[in-house]
């Protein structure tokens, strides 16, 4: 067995309370028979192909997974995303990019497990490029790759720094800078400068390099992921990646979304899902600290505000339409 020893990214030390350099170290796979390898993408048909051709190797092949509702999909998804030292994702010409396949990116990313890329889509994701160990633009030439039984250089499992660490004992959860990814469009800045005017007191940071921002994700207490329903816009997959590697760092996600059907997979991501840019400038106000014993608080006040303005609406469009017909409610 071979080792080698690596430097990794920036890692925040509990104890210290400092950014310091972690170590890890690194395992080839030449006394492994069938190293295995999780294939993520939509669901097109390009998991037989890869299957049939190379039987020397043990695939994880989501297709298989329960399907029957979220909590199931997307425990399955994170753990073979986690688990499988070698993740290939392949993004078939002309179909769109698979929304889930960037977050189980993400989270193979955040553990440094080998990543092979195929995209064959003409218009490249540079991001796609910077965090694949292997990149092709089609797939035979992958399958040809592996024909060569690479060396893959595997990671042994390493401890994962936790911002919201389980801890019986009540511990302050800071929700002082907050990662904004998706899309930033004036309708979030200006919900954003809102709730600056209204004492939010959060450092704000604007997605701008995914690559980059992700090399600095422990500095990030909360993310906030915005998808607009909005024409030829659907799930901004950088954001999506930035979901997925907040997922092993237990950093909160918050969901800006009102399309009227979700997309199952994202919400098993996320620790808080709103709809209106209202709802992002509360949250940004009142959430001081997102351990549960306080967060909670503030969200059952929230539920309450949201009740109470469904039951004015109502009376108000009840009065009104009295009104219009010449009768009196009371």
């Amino acid at each position: 067995m071979n080792i080698a020893i690596h430097s990794g990214a920036f890692s925040w030390s509990e104890k210290s309370g400092v950014f310091h350099l972690a170590w890890n170290v690194f395992q080839t796979n030449k006394s492994m028979n069938k190293p295995k390898i999780y294939l993520i993408g939509s669901f097109h048909d390009f998991r037989d192909k890869i299957i049939n051709a190379l039987p020397d190797y043990d695939f994880s092949d989501p297709r298989k997974f329960k399907q029957s509702c979220v909590l199931n999909t997307v425990s399955e998804d994170v753990k073979e995303a986690k688990e499988c030292p070698v993740s290939l994702a392949v993004f078939p010409k002309g179909k769109s990019r698979g929304t889930m396949s960037y977050a189980e990116l993400g989270i193979s990313a955040v553990y440094e497990n080998h990543i092979i890329i195929v995209d064959e889509d003409e218009n490249a994701d540079p991001l796609l490029k910077q965090i694949a160990r292997n990149y092709f633009t089609n797939l035979d030439d992958a399958i040809g790759f592996l024909k060569t039984k690479p060396s893959f250089s595997l990671n042994s499992k390493k401890e994962m720094v936790s911002k919201y660490p389980a801890n019986s004992d009540y511990k302050i959860i800071p929700c002082n800078t907050v990662y904004v990814c998706g899309t930033i469009d004036e309708e979030l800045m200006e919900a954003v400068e809102r709730a600056d005017k209204r004492g939010a007191e959060k450092r704000v940071i604007f997605n701008s390099d995914t690559y980059q921002d992700f090399q600095n994700i422990l500095s990030y207490d909360l993310i906030v992921a915005n998808f607009p329903a909005k024409p030829d816009m659907d799930w901004d997959r950088h954001a999506c990646f930035m979901m997925g590697a907040a997922y092993p760092h237990d950093i909160s996600v918050l969901l800006i979304d009102p399309h009227e059907w979700k997309y199952p997979p994202l919400q098993g991501l996320v620790r808080r899902h709103a709809t209106t840019m209202n709802n992002l400038e509360d949250y940004l106000v009142y959430v001081k600290d997102l351990h549960i014993n306080n967060e909670a608080v503030v969200m059952y006040n929230l539920f309450k505000d949201e009740q109470k303005r469904i039951k004015e609406n109502d009376e108000e469009k009840k009065r009104k339409e009295n009104e219009n017909s010449g009768t009196d409610i009371f």
